[in-house]
């Protein structure tokens, strides 16, 4: 269904969202990078055969948002290179997971609160990457200090249609994501905080119980222009002044911030959607990083071989071509689809309906700017504005004649409003 916000997208969560978190110890081999950045120099700091613990550093890099850390115990048995669809070439160490260690008991609350410094330190420590951006928290916190934060939001909207990965970490541990997103608040200096949703009535009054009516927000599901807090010039509950600045954090860097300063626990593992019409059983999986998306979906069970492997969410997810991936920070959604599940219109012109810029958030012409690139009116194009498409698909999802103008205002981005052609030297010049 269209709307002047955006696109309302069909509701495909079910029955993954309705399903308890299945978590996963007993993995029997994880792929680990020594570093996410394809372009640092690394050292590995573990041997063929040796044993490792987890939490321990896999390499000296000169990464500076640290070592990646083991998420399990086990013998490094040997080590590859990944070509990872979202982090690029990877090299990786194969880790043999030995049985896995019972969680510690949650200790008793410190006396004293804790410091923003400390705060910082202990994301720091251990390695906290938030699920929504791939940035280490710590320097997020350490950034909103420096430039100001006045509302910290943990966005766990998730407005697309299959992924439940927020209200899954929400259901199993709200109190502790509650408090995660406290701590991170103190160290940000954000003076109000609370957490976004867009729930049923039924999902929404039982969280609202548990973390309180105050610290709940929830929001329309248009895509992808989900509103996180009000503008108001009123002030009030869950609104900002026009001028305040709004800061998002993931409900899972908020839970994983908790167990940092309390439970003294690295960031090694992760909740994950998994779904897709040739999965047999769709669920929300807690798996250590480096598992590899073949074991998921395996566990999960395939109705039948998928034609399309998409890392993340429909709209916006990545094709991956083998299954041989391991799930690494940022990663919150794996769908598996058949041939059959995805729309296919043979494309034709474009009829001038204006469907497409209706749904757009950014005000863009995207019919004109396809007519415009197709026609090589490069020079046109920066009246145009293409440059501020962020690629978010809701226009090629309503185009009734099958165009893909997702990709086509992509390129037209791309060009920079001109276009170099390379010309061979002209003898009779």
């Amino acid at each position: 269904m269209r709307t002047e916000k955006g696109v309302r997208l069909l509701f495909q969560k079910s029955p993954a969202i309705d399903r308890p978190t299945a978590v996963w110890t007993d993995i029997a081999q994880v792929v680990l990078p020594y570093t996410y950045f394809s372009d640092v120099e690394v050292t590995s700091a573990v041997s063929l055969y040796d044993t490792v613990r987890r939490g321990t550093p896999l390499a000296v890099s000169e990464d500076p948002s640290g070592p990646v850390l083991s998420s399990v115990t086990g013998a490094v048995s040997s080590e590859r290179v990944v070509a990872h669809p979202l982090y690029g070439e990877l090299r990786c160490a194969v880790i043999d997971c030995l049985p896995a260690e019972p969680d510690p008991e949650l200790p008793a609350p410190q006396a004293d609160p804790f410091t923003a410094e400390e705060i910082c330190e202990a994301a720091e420590w251990a390695h906290i990457i938030d699920e929504l951006d791939g940035v280490p928290l710590a320097n997020k916190l350490r950034d909103w200090q420096q430039h100001g934060c006045h509302y910290l939001v943990a966005d766990a909207v998730q407005v697309q249609p299959y992924e439940s990965s927020a209200w899954a970490i929400l259901r199993d541990y709200a109190e502790q994501v509650t408090e995660g997103l406290s701590l991170a608040a103190l160290a940000a200096g954000a003076k109000r905080h609370h957490i976004a949703v867009c729930l049923s009535g039924q999902r929404r009054r039982s969280l609202a119980l548990r973390v309180g009516k105050d610290g709940l927000y929830q929001t329309d599901s248009y895509y992808p222009t989900a509103e996180l807090v009000r503008v108001s010039h009123k002030g009030g509950k869950h609104t900002v002044s026009p001028k305040e600045t709004v800061g998002r954090i993931g409900p899972q860097a908020c839970w994983a911030l908790y167990r940092a300063l309390y439970y003294h626990e690295p960031h090694d593992r992760c909740v994950l959607t998994v779904a897709g019409d040739a999965v047999r059983d769709p669920q929300n999986v807690m798996v250590p990083f480096g598992t590899t998306v073949q074991e998921v979906l395996s566990r999960c069970g395939l109705k039948q071989d998928p034609s399309y492997l998409i890392l993340g969410e429909m709209m916006t997810g990545t094709t991956a071509p083998t299954q041989d991936i391991p799930i690494l920070p940022g990663m919150t959604c794996v769908l598996a689809f058949t041939e059959t599940a995805i729309r296919s219109v043979q494309p034709r012109n474009c009829i001038g309906c204006g469907r497409c810029a209706q749904v757009c958030h950014q005000g863009l012409l995207p019919f004109e700017i396809a007519r415009r690139f197709g026609n090589m009116h490069y020079e046109r194009l920066g009246q145009l504005e293409a440059a501020s498409c962020d690629s978010c698909g809701a226009c090629s999802y309503v185009c009734p004649c099958g165009i893909d103008l997702t990709s086509i205002v992509a390129e037209a981005r791309s060009t920079d409003s001109t276009i170099l052609l390379e010309m061979e030297d002209d003898p009779d010049a």
